[in-house]
């Protein structure tokens, strides 16, 4: 089966830093982040928190551990685990999958491969997806 760690670690690597954008739609963002979708993240204490040392601000959240945890928690349970990650056998397939996830949407993304696949696209991840995409492994 894929592993999630790998393929997030990935997906990290394109989603930057630290970014408070007026002209981005998301506004204030962390590793792709945004404050104004996901206010309720538990990540946002620590940032604040840490904007507190204007000195190391935003240096300081790069050391944080508690704070990458909770950046890996979150896109488990936002991304990886709407796609089912953990079902899919081939890594990159799994990849693809979550890293479209975070950049359009879950929906968008498992419609994507629903196509490639021949499949009708409704947007919905099921065990007939999972046993295509499987079989491309």
């Amino acid at each position: 089966m894929a592993n999630y760690k790998s393929a997030i670690s990935k997906v990290l690597l394109t989603e930057g830093g630290y970014v408070n954008d007026p002209d981005d739609n998301g506004g204030e963002t962390y590793r792709g982040i945004a404050r104004k979708f996901w206010a309720n993240w538990s990540g946002w204490v620590i940032i604040d928190i840490c904007k507190k040392d204007p000195k190391n601000f935003p240096k300081n959240l790069n050391t944080n551990p508690t704070l990458n945890e909770l950046i890996i928690g979150f896109y488990k349970i936002n991304f990886w685990d709407k796609v089912g990650g953990d079902a899919i056998k081939d890594q990159n397939i799994a990849y693809v999958l979550v890293d479209t996830a975070v950049l359009e949407g879950i929906k968008p993304a498992v419609k994507r491969e629903q196509g490639i696949c021949g499949m009708a696209q409704n947007g919905i991840i099921d065990q007939y997806l999972v046993g295509k995409l499987n079989s491309m492994a």
